[in-house]
């Protein structure tokens, strides 16, 4: 047997168009409401722009009416907020001040007031007169002044003394004071050389064309390379004076930091100026596949190596 449904048809019709027809109602009364309340809104918010009183904010604010400054003496470190604006200052820059002093600044005198963030030549005018500084904000007098000034006191008394002895004794004690203060290196001259395999940066300065600067790179680039074998490798060094290279000499080699190409790993063998990543990958190849390195010959076969590349390195390869 059909189950029947809880109403037919057109009862369902009847029921849909019921409901859409209330639904269209609310919204009607809804959005009427809505702009009913935002017409009131606007109306009220220009009542109270047009007609409010024309009093600024930042009087609200100090609660201080907005009358001439007034004039008295006072003390930047330690006025209050309600003294700094009845004097004409601006709120602004009471705040300023206010977070200067949480920082722990202090205006030692009277010319540090001038720092105040916008103050205008007007205000300066007015309350200039009326700074006092209390003396624990002062700064102490340096004992350089007082020495500056005793000896300016003792050199006007030499001045004004008519023996020739004086003088003289003054100029030698001034011409011995510069010369403990030269401080720079007496430079090579003549005959005189640097070796630049033992030299250390103080004795490097003391070739003709070369600095501080100049002395810490051959010493680093010395590092690098394990020594020099050839005065000429200076010229590597990016913009190194050619002149200087005739005060340079290298007594040995003796000392040269060699590379053992089969016992040195890829990373340690890269690191040096003259080998690089592809040359120490060449060895590192050949020893996987082929064995040791036996001579520089080994080398000639690798396809990396240029036959300059191998005259540079000649001097720093064991095998």
């Amino acid at each position: 047997m059909k189950r029947r449904g809880w109403f037919t048809h057109s009862q369902l019709w009847f029921l849909l168009i019921v409901l859409n027809a209330c639904l269209v109602l609310m919204g009607a009364i809804f959005l009427s409401r809505y702009r009913t309340g935002k017409e009131n809104s606007i109306a009220q918010t220009q009542n109270v722009v047009y007609n409010a009183s024309p009093v600024s904010a930042s009087s609200r604010y100090y609660a201080v009416d907005t009358s001439l400054p007034e004039s008295f003496t006072f003390d930047p470190n330690e006025a209050d907020s309600t003294q700094l604006l009845r004097l004409g200052l601006a709120p602004f820059q009471v705040r300023s001040i206010y977070r200067y002093r949480a920082k722990g600044g202090r205006f030692s005198t009277k010319d540090d007031f001038r720092r105040v963030y916008r103050l205008t030549n007007e205000q300066w005018e007015h309350l200039s007169p009326l700074i006092r500084i209390a003396k624990k904000y002062q700064l102490v007098d340096l004992p350089q002044q007082k020495h500056y000034a005793y000896s300016q006191s003792y050199a006007e008394k030499v001045a004004r003394d008519d023996s020739q002895d004086s003088i003289v004794q003054l100029s030698d004690t001034l011409l011995q004071i510069n010369r403990s203060k030269q401080t720079y290196p007496v430079k090579l001259s003549g005959d005189e050389t640097m070796d630049i395999n033992t030299s250390d940066s103080a004795q490097l300065c003391r070739v003709p064309g070369i600095g501080p600067y100049f002395a810490r790179q051959i010493i680093k680039y010395r590092r690098q390379l394990g020594g020099y074998v050839a005065t000429e490798q200076l010229l590597q060094i990016e913009n190194f004076p050619a002149d200087a290279i005739a005060w340079l000499v290298i007594s040995d080699t003796v000392g040269l930091q060699r590379l053992n190409v089969n016992k040195l790993s890829t990373r340690k063998l890269m690191k040096h100026p003259y080998m690089g990543y592809y040359r120490a990958s060449d060895i590192e190849n050949h020893k996987r596949i082929y064995g040791r390195v036996e001579n520089i010959d080994a080398l000639r076969k690798m396809p990396h190596f240029t036959d300059e590349d191998i005259r540079r390195l000649l001097p720093y390869l064991e095998f």
